[in-house]
């Protein structure tokens, strides 16, 4: 367990947070011996999503508990995550996250594959270890490009100073967005690295695999949709960030185009309810989805 492998984790307390997945806990942890049992706690509840099992496991902190950190059953930090992420919370920053090897990319960070975010446009704050200052705030950050690049396993923030934050249980995918973005509407100050700390697994990132047609693409479009379309019923942006948005939700009604294009192409089933809910939270979905289909067709053509 790479939580205990830090180079700080005589500091750490492990807190697992048991949805009744098909493989228990207490079967992930009986391998792995050795394990500070006084440090670890296990937490116990009915499946209903990443966001309500995290929220289940920061109810069960104990107190004197200042920093936490997430980290997912399939996902692994290497031995100076926690080391960098006290470096840049103790240069005075609420919230850390860093650069990442994500699924299916075993060969590039996350940060460079995307490219959004670049280390000139961001203050240094330890050349050593790759820290910069977050140059916007994480609700800018993460709305400007449809969800940014802050992975939930590499983020480490001041729980002390926001104890009663909790994740939104009603989105399935996506309750980390505005996990951050919360934090960001309470004043929160963030930093991250630009050093690759955290491996990815596929686990509950199984949704970034999900390419057209597969079996979770149209769930993944309809539960990204439900996200961006129930941003402005939390915030209130600014004209830049609203069109950003709203470049973000005409991507995914051209991607249900798209992705009914390739289900009817190769014969695969479609599920109608969904294309249904995507209809419902953005009426425009119809005329949109068939602009999709269009451009599709014509990339097809001329590849």
């Amino acid at each position: 367990m790479s939580a205990f492998s830090q180079t700080v984790q005589s500091r750490v307390v492990v807190i697992v947070g048991d949805d009744s997945s098909p493989i228990a806990a207490e079967d992930e942890l009986r391998p792995l011996t050795g394990l500070p049992q006084d440090r670890l706690i296990v937490v116990r509840r009915p499946n209903g999503g990443a966001g309500a099992a995290r929220n289940s496991a920061m109810d069960a902190i104990p107190e004197g508990v200042r920093y936490v950190a997430f980290l997912d059953s399939d996902d692994a930090w290497r031995p100076q995550h926690l080391e960098t992420a006290l470096a840049a919370l103790g240069a005075g920053y609420d919230a850390y996250f860093c650069n990442f090897i994500g699924v299916g990319y075993p060969d590039i960070g996350h940060f460079e594959r995307i490219g959004s975010l670049r280390p000139q446009d961001h203050p240094l704050v330890d050349a050593q270890r790759q820290i910069h200052a977050l140059g916007v705030s994480a609700l800018e950050h993460t709305v400007s490009d449809g969800g940014g690049l802050i992975g939930t396993p590499t983020v480490v923030y001041d729980y002390a100073k926001y104890r009663s934050l909790r994740f939104r249980e009603e989105f399935y995918n996506g309750q980390d967005f505005f996990f951050w973005m919360d934090l960001s509407e309470l004043g929160a100050r963030f930093a991250f690295s630009f050093q690759i700390l955290c491996d990815n697994g596929e686990g509950i990132n199984i949704y970034q695999a999900a390419g057209w047609g597969s079996d979770k693409s149209l769930q993944r479009i309809r539960n990204e949709l439900f996200v961006w379309t129930s941003v402005d019923r939390f915030y209130r942006l600014k004209p830049e960030l609203s069109r950003a948005n709203r470049r973000t939700i005409r991507n995914l009604q051209e991607a249900v185009g798209r992705d009914l294009l390739h289900r009817i192409r190769h014969g695969k089933p479609v599920q109608w309810q969904l294309v249904k809910d995507a209809v419902s939270m953005a009426p425009g979905t119809p005329l949109v989805a068939l602009v999709g289909i269009c451009k599709a067709l014509v990339s097809r053509f001329r590849g």
